[in-house]
Order: structure tokens, then sequence, then C-alpha cells
């Protein structure tokens, strides 16, 4: 059986891939993660692409899925509160991720982002973004402060605690005759100075892209760094003085208050979109060509590790807990082992064996000794043996 990958987030990328499920689910090589509760979409086929993260915290999960925000008991799988979204009609929720803090959730879809308190799930605040033009599945994300979400043209920074709009920002600089410049995933320093924008447009010519750095109080353009890879950015990380971002088939770092390249190092033939994590020494990408995880030396860019052909595009969002790396391939969720890419665990869901339809598809949520991870038919909890 074949299924074909087709991501259309912007309109820069995506690649093709086949995936081949097995006849029969590989036994695990050490322990096994098991599934200790699941529930189904009571919406059916809405829900196949629903494929918001979830978050794990405090015995609790939280999951945006099937229009519906819900709270889980880790443990049992009883569900303590459900709220409506007030998402009409077949529309999916159009976001990859919901974020939290302190005692507050975030989700944003089309032009809305919305606030809800964690004990109850009662709305704290909502903001509607006018004259807004949102990207399907973008990636919502945040600081001590600050709320940060891209679109189509802009992007827009809200204050976390009253939803407020401090600062919107044009992204107008170093276009080469496109149309509007798209914001996937910005990201917003910790220390509350800069903001990082990676963009994809297009042109006469194809894709091309920039990673534009603003000042995150005033809006001022800082600096920019174009692409020159006829492919748009997706995604980067801050950490310390250094931004990365992967494009096309190429990892780069630069000096994230000058701009300066730092290194870069390409994979032949691959194509880059998942986003990409920074955790210690290390930088941790997922691939849509060749279907692997990568993990390349944080201060060198030197290759460390390639893991296993997965068979299937990794957009998904990577985690990385303890040397280990969790991340879904839109079929299987996999355990990898940082130390040198090999797989310590994988697995469809335990419906696959009678019914080869069903597949994990959300980026994966791990804590507390639990992964959380929406698939298409069901929503699963299991085990993290290895955290134990």
């Amino acid at each position: 059986m074949k299924m074909k990958i087709i991501f259309l987030g912007l309109a820069i990328i995506l690649l093709f891939t086949c995936f081949e499920c097995e006849n029969s689910v590989e036994p695990p090589i050490t322990l096994e993660a098991e599934v200790v509760w699941s529930f189904d979409f009571p919406n059916g086929i809405k829900a196949f692409s629903d494929r918001v993260m979830p978050v794990i915290d405090n015995g609790y999960t939280y999951i945006a899925v099937d229009s519906t925000l819900r709270c889980v008991e880790l443990e049992s799988g009883k569900q303590k509160w459900k709220i409506f979204l007030g998402i009409a009609g077949n529309r999916l929720i159009r976001s990859s991720k919901l974020l939290h803090s302190g005692n507050l959730l975030f989700l944003n879809h089309a032009e809305w982002v919305k606030a809800f308190d964690k004990n109850n799930g009662s709305l704290v605040w909502e903001t509607i973004i006018e004259n807004y033009t949102d990207i399907d599945l973008s990636i919502m994300s945040q600081n001590e402060n600050s709320l940060l979400l891209g679109g189509q043209g802009e992007v827009v920074k809200l204050n976390k605690l009253s939803g407020q709009i401090e600062l919107r920002i044009e992204l107008t600089q170093m276009m080469a005759g496109g149309r509007l410049q798209l914001a996937y995933n910005p990201v917003i320093s910790n220390s509350n100075d800069y903001i990082y924008v990676p963009t994809g447009y297009v042109t006469y010519e194809g894709s091309k892209g920039n990673l534009l750095c603003y000042n995150s109080v005033t809006g001022e353009f800082l600096w920019g760094f174009p692409a020159n890879e006829n492919f748009g950015i997706n995604t980067c990380a801050i950490k310390g003085n250094t931004v990365v971002f992967a494009v096309a088939s190429a990892m780069i770092a630069l000096n994230r208050f000058t701009g300066e390249k730092l290194w870069k190092t390409k994979i032949a033939n691959e194509g880059f979109w998942s986003s990409v994590i920074i955790d210690g020494e290390t930088v941790y990408m997922g691939s849509a060509a060749l279907s692997m995880m990568y993990a390349f030396d944080f201060n060198s860019g030197k290759l460390k590790w390639k893991s296993e052909d997965t068979k299937s595009s990794i957009i998904t969002i990577p985690t990385a807990i303890d040397n280990r790396i969790y991340f879904c391939n839109l079929a299987y969720i996999y355990v990898v082992n940082t130390a040198n890419g090999s797989t310590i665990w994988k697995s469809l869901p335990p419906e696959y064996r009678d019914d080869s339809s069903y597949r994990y598809i959300s980026s994966v949520a791990v804590g507390e000794g639990y992964m959380v991870c929406v698939g298409n038919k069901k929503v699963y909890c299991l085990t993290d043996p290895w955290s134990r």
C-alpha cells in the first residue's frame, strides 16, 4: 500500500514521498510503549487532518481536535473538561501546536488567538486580528511575556496575559519582485530583544526566502539573510548568540545579532521542512525528501548522524528529552537514540494489525512518563517506558 504525503502550507515546497507499511508491526527492540487509553473522533472524516501538537502538564494532557479543546487525565483517560472552539462547518483547526504557560493554554486558528484556563477550559481572552490572513498549520511561538504569530505578509506580537496586540510588522524587506512573504514559524527571543522571521515567497523566477530580524519592541528591521536556494525558509531556532535554520537541502547557522554566517552544511538530494530544534550542543531536523532525522553539531554544523529511512516525510515537530528524540512521520511514532541515531522503538497504532488505514499524524507530546499523539482516527496516550 502506498500513501502520498502532500503538504501545501507554503506555496514553495513540499516533496511527495511514498510510505509503505510493513505487513506486520515490528517487535520492540528493548522496551515497548503501550497504549494506555484512546478515544475516537465523533465527527469522523473532519478529524483526519487535525494535527495540533498536544500539551502534557501536571498529570493532564490538553488536546485540540475535532473543533474542541479538552483536558484528559493522563493515567486514567478520564475527561476533566471539554469546550467547543466555535469553528463552524467542516473547517479544520489551522494550527500545528497548542501552547501553554502557567495556568493558560494558547491556540490560534484563522484570524483569532484565544487563551483558556487550564482548570476548567474557560475563555480568558480572545483576540480577533483584523485584516489578517493566516497560514494553514502555522506554528505560534512564545517567550515569557509574548506570543508571536506569522501570517501572509506580516507577523503579530500579542501580550500573553491580555491578548492585546503589541506589534504588527509588515514583511516588506528584501523582496525580489515577488508576492507576500509568508511567515510560517517566526520566533521571539527569551530576552525579549529580537524577532526572527523565516519567510518564503514566489516570484516569476521561482520560490525564494529570507531570514529577517527585527527589534521585538519597536519592529525596526535590523538585518536580513537571503536563502539563495530557490526555496523558502520555514523554520528557525535560537540559542545563545546563534540562530539556526534549514532551507532546501541546507542547514545554516548565523550570528543572531549581526546575520553573519557561521556555518552551512548541505545534504545531497535532501529537502527539509519540519521544525528545527536545538538540544544541548546538537541541532535536530527531520526531512521531507529522504525521510530521515538528522543531528548536526551546534558549533560546527558537522553532521553527527542520520536515522534510518522512515519511508515517509518527517514534517512534524520533534521533541528531544533525556538522550532521546521523539517524532511522528504521519504513520509511525519513532523514538531515536540521540547518541547515534539508532531506532529505540517505533510503532503504528495497535489497530493497524486489523485495519491498515490507522496512522499517527500529529507531533508527539512527551512528558511525565507518557506520549500523546493525534491519529487519523483516534487520539492516543501511550506509556514512555524509557523515562520511567
